[in-house]
């Protein structure tokens, strides 16, 4: 028996993950943990029965535990390390949010857990940090996001040494067609293929959540940034690409439904049937692929170029991303404002190195140098 930990269990990917780890054999989950959604997890609690619950916004903490049943309960980030430190854990998967809970991270690589990463902010704020603990300890890291589980899938078995390029496709977002001018807040929400949390939805709609993934894809794979390409293919079928020296190219279609990916990290290099609908390529009449649009969608470029200045220089980025998103979904900016905030924000930053503490502070100056901004 498989034993699971999910963080981020009352979130898109969470709830999927639930479901799936449901109908999987041989898989049971041990370990959940939310930030703030209480009642959900109270309801995947008495579904699956774990041995320890994990709230971390502790102001909610009793309102939960008057729900609970011989379910043992944890709060705030300390719980999460608490919880990997105290279950015999066989995979963790990590589907927060943000990167709160790195540090429960670090421990779970430590305990040599294995780790099927969603959360592409770990990577993004602390990639050579957790890459460089997951080579010491000997533990896979296996990507949930469908455009990089598709590289991981098209790159097993193969020689490294012949890959050309790795090639991240990209929906395009609400605004691949349409104009950036007067956007309405429900227009930047109306993501035309996935159904996924505010936030990650407006990162779509900049393409930030893309530039973001090279980032990702950079630790997780080891290439350089030059041969990290981004193509746009609105269908959403084909979901990554690598090209070979020889000018082949694997890809790896699917239908666009997370639970595929997910299933996928919990059981690879095994392949089991799946809930999900399966493609049928001959009712898929256009398969499209484009170039992005860097002068439209400048976050993108922004992400390149804080990978090529590296250091912390990806974490402030990613920061000032995300408060600039909030401030947009607390109606305090405009849409159009996001890039040119963070655009700001990385340009008054001098990148270093340092431990896990350095990397955090760097995120709290880049928060605060963007209240310093707006306000």
């Amino acid at each position: 028996m498989k034993k699971v930990i999910i963080l981020g269990s009352t979130g898109s990917i969470g709830r999927n993950a639930v479901q799936v780890i449901r109908n999987l054999p041989r898989y049971k989950i041990v370990g959940l943990a939310a930030y703030r959604n209480h009642r959900l997890l109270a309801q995947q609690a008495a579904l699956v029965k774990p041995q320890i619950i994990t709230l971390i916004n502790k102001g909610q903490h009793r309102n939960l535990k008057r729900k609970l049943h011989r379910v043992k309960l944890l709060s705030g980030e300390d719980g999460i390390a608490e919880m990997i430190e105290t279950l015999d854990a066989d995979k963790i998967i990590c589907a927060l949010a943000s990167s709160t809970g790195i540090r429960g991270i670090m421990r779970a690589i430590e305990r040599r857990i294995e780790l099927c990463l969603a959360t592409k902010e770990i990577l993004v704020n602390y990639g050579s940090l957790v890459m460089k603990k997951a080579r010491k300890c000997r533990v896979r890291i296996i990507p949930i996001d469908s455009e990089h589980s598709a590289i991981y899938q098209c790159l097993e078995g193969r020689d490294r040494d012949g890959v050309m390029n790795i090639i991240l496709t990209a929906s395009g977002g609400p605004f691949l067609r349409k104009s950036l001018r007067n956007v309405r807040k429900k227009d930047v929400l109306n993501h035309p293929v996935w159904k996924m949390g505010k936030k990650i939805t407006v990162d779509s709609a900049t393409m930030m959540n893309k530039g973001l993934e090279v980032i990702e894809a950079y630790h997780l794979f080891g290439f350089p940034a030059h041969m990290i390409k981004v193509v746009i293919h609105p269908e959403a079928i084909c979901h990554s690409l690598v090209q070979f020296k020889d000018g082949t190219m694997l890809a790896q279609l699917s239908t666009p439904d997370m639970r595929l990916p997910i299933q996928y990290a919990l059981t690879a290099p095994d392949r089991i049937p799946s809930t999900t609908t399966y493609l049928d390529i001959s009712q898929q009449k256009t398969l499209t692929f484009a170039a992005p649009n860097l002068k439209k969608f400048p976050c993108l470029d922004l992400a390149y170029r804080a990978l090529d200045a590296g250091k912390t220089m990806p974490a402030v980025l990613n920061t000032a991303n995300e408060e600039a998103v909030r401030l947009f979904l607390d109606d305090k900016i405009k849409f159009q404002h996001i890039p040119k905030i963070i655009e700001k924000v990385v340009a008054q930053h001098q990148p270093h190195e340092g431990n896990l503490d350095h990397y955090m502070q760097a995120t709290m100056w880049a928060r605060e140098k963007v209240k310093s901004i707006v306000c």
